[in-house]
């Protein structure tokens, strides 16, 4: 419930502070006086579009903060848990500021936030019912949506979205999939050769690299020999002079000597190292040695085979040392080609079960809503009946769509009908001529389903206009009811509409010093008499209208009802 606003330098605010109660509050005053003012503070705080224009000529920004007592709402309490923003005093306090640049910041409970989650927020908190909203529920999509809202069939019209949304993805996948296998069938023969060519060669991972430094080994074999022999002889063959027996030589000489100097010791252990370096390289070369060979007929071959690979390669435009890999690429392309089939027909299988999945959910969907349709139609053609239009009569009509793959909004049309005279048939609510008649319908129809509202505030923005007489009185008779359980503000000219308020707001401008002002003042008994007096008689106030205007107060107040908590 919205328990209080504040405003500064909003457009003709400069400073505004009013606390709201419980039931309905009446909101009235001169035409042109800005009454809607407020309902469009209330909008700007919650994340409605804002121009610099709604900065106070002169300041440098505007502020609007919204405080709700949300101890009852479990939703709100839970979104605010769910974002971190959440106090646990009950309380959510929304502002805004909006500065002459024409940028804004917005705040929940003191923490910056975007329009995004804050919009997603007001829609838990307050719903408005603007006096041209009438025209967007002549649209096939607002009334399908009233009616949902109506039936509770939040969670359903959830699920129907996301399967049809699921089963457009899924339907899109298949026919990517169906393109590529045609496409790839196409060249399945010339895969299936270029693979058969490359397999026939039995390549090996690495091979090329392999064979490369085999034939370099076998190509220069006689350069090898020579200069590895030369190398054994150096380091222990010739029996001249060689390594290992110099390194001998000086370590007997050191040994002979160690007692002189401690320090000869360290030199004594490198040369024993030395020696059995050596001693291992001698070892190696030999072994090395033994592996060369001069085999020209295994020279040949490799040369073939290096031949054959760079050839291979050359046509299939990759490095030789890259053919193993691309022989697997390849078995696994026409691998995959040779499967898409059964895993084009797994999908289209798990799509018709996606499908069937839908028809039971949107099944559902219809049948919640043709229950939730004749109570609505009950409820409004009461309503209309008592609002000037004893022989209306409201029906709701759905039509299957023509559709051949699941639609995000369920599988019917939902048309509202009326009929407002004996012996007229039925017919769309955008066929209604009468503005008058179709402002009722629209009232009747808010007022039906606002009571379905879970969202504790409830605005209407001069939603009883072209309504007068004796009509205007059952108008406010209504709102009073719902106020009854909801928190509901009401613009209204109407002062039949205006005597029914629990509480009542007067709005007025006022100029000083060639500046305007818009002051909002909450009235008195007293006070409200003279502002039903002034609505009744105009620029004149008599006693007879003062006592008319008693009358109505006194006649509301006969037969008040008390307001839940809420």
């Amino acid at each position: 419930m919205l328990t209080q606003i504040q405003i500064s330098n909003l457009v003709t605010i400069q400073e505004l502070h009013l606390d709201f109660s419980a039931g309905t509050t009446i909101i009235t005053g001169d035409t042109g006086a800005g009454k809607s003012i407020l309902i469009d503070a209330i909008e700007l705080a919650l994340g409605s579009r804002a121009t610099s224009e709604v900065v106070r000529t002169g300041q440098e920004k505007a502020d609007i903060s919204l405080t709700f007592d949300i101890s009852k709402l479990s939703e709100a309490c839970d979104w605010l848990k769910n974002y971190d923003l959440d106090n646990n005093d009950g309380l959510c306090i929304i502002r805004r500021t909006i500065g002459k640049d024409g940028r804004s910041r917005s705040y929940i409970n003191g923490m910056p936030t975007t329009l995004q989650p804050l919009r997603e927020l007001s829609e838990l908190l307050i719903s408005i019912h603007g006096q041209h909203e009438h025209q967007a529920l002549l649209k096939s999509d607002a009334q399908r949506a009233l009616l949902d809202r109506y039936a509770g069939n939040y969670d359903l019209v959830d699920k129907v979205r996301v399967l049809a949304e699921e089963w457009n993805e899924r339907t899109r996948e298949v026919k990517e999939l169906e393109k590529a296998t045609k496409e790839r069938k196409q060249q399945s023969d010339y895969l299936k050769f270029q693979l058969q060519e490359l397999e026939d060669l039995n390549l090996t991972p690495d091979e090329f690299q392999t064979l490369d430094l085999e034939h370099k080994q076998l190509a220069h074999s006689d350069e090898l020999l020579q200069n590895m022999t030369h190398a054994l002889n150096c380091l222990t063959d010739n029996e001249e002079t060689n390594a290992t027996q110099c390194l001998n030589q000086a370590l007997h000489a050191l040994e002979t000597i160690q007692r002189v100097d401690p320090k000869i010791a360290t030199w004594i252990e490198s040369i024993k190292s030395a020696i059995i370096l050596v001693s291992d390289s001698e070892d190696e070369l030999r072994r090395y040695l033994d592996s060369v060979s001069l085999d020209p007929e295994r020279l040949q071959s490799i040369e073939q085979r290096i031949s054959l690979l760079f050839d291979l390669a050359r046509k299939h435009k990759v490095a030789p040392q890259e053919l193993y890999d691309y022989c697997q690429k390849l078995a696994k392309e026409y691998a995959e080609l040779e499967g898409s089939d059964e895993k084009l027909e797994k999908m289209k299988q798990d799509l018709d079960l996606l499908e069937k999945h839908y028809h039971e959910v949107a099944h559902r969907l219809s049948q919640s809503r043709l229950k939730a349709a004749k109570r609505l139609a009950d409820e409004i053609t009461t309503t209309i009946q008592e609002l000037a239009l004893p022989h209306g009569e409201f029906h709701v009509l759905f039509e299957m769509e023509n559709f051949s793959h699941p639609l995000p909004n369920g599988m019917e049309k939902v048309i509202f009908e009326i009929k407002t005279n004996v012996g007229q048939d039925l017919q769309p609510l955008a066929k209604i001529a009468s503005g008058g008649e179709l402002s009722r319908i629209s009232l009747a129809i808010h007022l039906a389903t606002a009571e379905k509202h879970t969202i504790p505030t409830l605005i209407f923005d001069e939603v009883d206009v072209g309504i007068g007489g004796g009509t205007a009185e059952v108008v406010g008779r209504l709102i009073r009811r719902l106020g009854e359980s909801h928190q509901v503000l009401c613009i209204t000219h109407a002062p039949q509409v205006a005597a029914q308020g629990h509480h009542h707001l007067r709005v007025e401008k006022q100029i000083q010093n060639e500046v305007t002002y818009t002051r909002i003042q909450t009235l008195t008994h007293e006070e409200k008499v003279n502002e039903l007096a002034r609505m009744l008689g105009g620029m004149e106030i008599t006693q007879k209208t003062l006592e008319h205007a008693q009358e109505m107060l006194d006649k509301v107040l006969a037969t008040a009802v008390p307001i839940l908590p809420q």
